[in-house]
C-alpha cells in the first residue's frame, strides 16, 4: 500500500499534480556552476532494465571557511533543468539553509534551521505560505542526507540505528525516519531508510541506499526520488534507481 504522497529529497508531496509544461528554469551560473563536480546520478524507473535515464542529476559542493554548500541540479536528458536543490551546511552535514527550484510543478522555496526551530516558506503559483516547527533533529534534505550517513557509516554498520528528521518543503514540516544498516553483498555496505512512525511506515517504500565499502561512495539508490514524470495529463511520483558515477576522489 502506498500514501498518495512523494517521497522525494522532497521526499513527501502531492502526487498526481495536473501537468504543465513550464519553460526551463533559468538560474544564474551561480547557482548551477558553484563548486565542483562529486558525482553524476542516472536516474532509471525502478525495477526495469531501462538503459535509457529518465533524469541524471550532478552533485556539485562548494567548500568554504565556515560553511558547505551543496548543490543538485537534476536535468532531463535534453539538457533542460527540472530541479534544482542547494543546503548550506556544516562539515558534519548539520543543515543550516535549503533552498529549492521545483519547475515541474512551479515551486520555490527555502528552510532555515537553526537549535531552536525549523522555519519552512513555500512559494507557488498560488502564492506563499510560512511554517515553523520545534527542532527534533538532526534535520536533513537531498543535498545532505547521504553525506549524513556516510559520516555515521561505521556506527551503522556496527549495528546502530540512527532517526533523522527529513525537512518536507511541500508539507512544510519535518517527517522522522530511521537509518539502519542490512545485509549487503561482499564489499559494499547497504543502509535502509524507513519511516519511523508506523502509519507513515505502512504507506511510504523505504528507500536503499549502496556503498562501496573500500571508499565510501555511493553506488546506488533504489526509491522515491525528487522529479516527477509524465503520466497522461499529470505529473506523476517517480521509484527510480540511480547509478553513480564520480568524478571526485571521495565522497563530499
Amino acid at each position: 500500500m502506498k500514501l498518495v504522497t512523494a517521497i522525494s529529497f522532497a521526499l513527501v508531496g502531492c502526487s498526481a499534480v495536473p501537468l504543465r509544461e513550464r519553460p526551463a528554469i533559468a538560474l544564474p551560473s551561480q547557482v548551477t556552476q558553484r563548486g565542483e563536480t562529486v558525482y553524476f546520478g542516472s536516474s532509471f524507473p525502478l525495477k526495469t532494465t531501462s538503459e535509457q535515464p529518465t533524469f541524471i542529476y550532478e552533485r556539485r559542493v562548494d567548500a568554504q571557511a565556515a560553511a558547505v554548500v551543496s548543490t543538485h541540479i537534476t536535468r532531463e536528458p535534453s539538457g533542460a533543468i527540472a530541479i534544482v536543490e542547494s543546503a548550506t551546511h556544516s562539515a558534519d552535514y548539520a543543515l543550516a539553509d535549503y533552498t529549492l527550484f521545483a519547475n515541474q510543478l512551479g515551486q520555490t522555496g527555502s528552510i532555515h534551521v537553526t537549535p531552536e526551530q525549523v522555519t519552512f516558506t513555500l512559494g507557488t503559483e498560488q502564492g506563499s505560505k510560512t511554517q515553523t516547527e520545534q527542532n527534533t533533529g538532526p534535520v536533513v534534505v537531498g543535498p545532505t542526507l547521504v553525506g549524513f550517513v556516510v559520516r555515521r557509516l561505521d556506527a551503522l554498520q556496527a549495528g546502530k540505528a540512527l532517526d533523522v528528521r527529513f525537512a518536507v518543503l511541500d508539507r512544510l514540516e519535518t517527517i522522522g525516519f530511521t537509518l539502519k544498516a542490512i545485509d549487503a553483498p561482499e564489499g559494499q555496505a547497504r543502509v535502509k531508510m524507513s519511516a519511523s512512525n508506523f502509519i507513515f511506515a505502512l504507506a511510504i517504500d523505504p528507500i536503499i541506499f549502496t556503498f562501496d565499502r573500500a571508499t565510501g561512495k555511493l553506488v546506488r539508490l533504489e526509491g522515491r526520488v525528487p522529479p516527477k514524470v509524465r503520466s497522461g495529463n499529470t505529473w506523476a511520483d517517480f521509484d527510480a534507481r540511480v547509478e553513480y558515477r564520480f568524478v571526485a576522489d571521495a565522497y563530499r
